[in-house]
């Protein structure tokens, strides 16, 4: 009797081949750099969120020169998969409830204008727990790291008096970013190695 197929198993092995060339992490790690150095300059809102549209169209451009003519196309349903959103929820909360205890404990609770320097507590927490989600879902090593790096990044970059009121948060994307991008640029070099293009006169492959 054939063995039923695992289709969540599937849809797993599928988001991780889709996460393997470390474009993703690439574009979310210059993403994120780009976050702390436009909060240490005072770019407004507007400026840092603008990149984020330009996102998909590139990252599809991306794929489309260096990812599908070694692997094929490779297309993932709307909204799936899921990288455990649980995890992601538990630790966002996680992440408010270590701010609001720094905060009662430095006795700064009733002054906002104090809360910036430890807000990266609440990033490093929250980014941790994303990060693990997505390490759980897709199964790669990477993402764990990049996890624990946001866990150190956050209290560290609190600790620091540094000037400024963004500085710190700036210092947490500016700094935990680049370890991303890191990443992401030697999983790209790694995949290009592992899948090399193939012969002139092979045929696409469509999938």
């Amino acid at each position: 009797m054939a063995e039923p197929i695992d289709l969540k198993q599937i849809e797993r092995n599928v988001f991780r081949d889709y996460m393997r060339d470390g474009l993703v992490d690439i574009l979310f790690g210059a993403y994120f750099s780009f976050i702390g150095f436009s909060l240490s300059s005072g770019a407004v809102a507007a400026f840092i969120v603008f990149p984020v549209i330009l996102f998909p169209p590139l990252l599809r451009r991306l794929k489309e020169r260096f990812t599908y003519p070694r692997t094929g196309y490779v297309s993932l349903r709307e909204g799936e998969p899921q990288a455990e959103p649980r995890i992601i929820l538990g630790s966002f909360v996680a992440g408010l409830l270590v701010l609001v205890a720094v905060l009662i404990a430095k006795e700064i609770i009733a002054r906002p204008g104090q809360w910036y320097r430890w807000i990266p507590l609440f990033f490093g927490v929250w980014m941790a727990g994303t990060f693990v989600a997505l390490a759980l879902r897709v199964g790669l090593v990477r993402y764990y790291v990049d996890a624990g790096v946001a866990l150190v990044a956050g209290p560290a970059s609190a600790l620091l008096p540094l000037p400024g009121k963004l500085a710190n948060i700036a210092l947490f994307f500016a700094a935990w970013g680049a370890v991303v991008l890191a990443w992401g640029v030697i999983a790209f070099l790694r995949f290009l190695h592992a899948y090399p293009l193939p012969p002139e006169g092979t045929g696409d492959v469509t999938g």
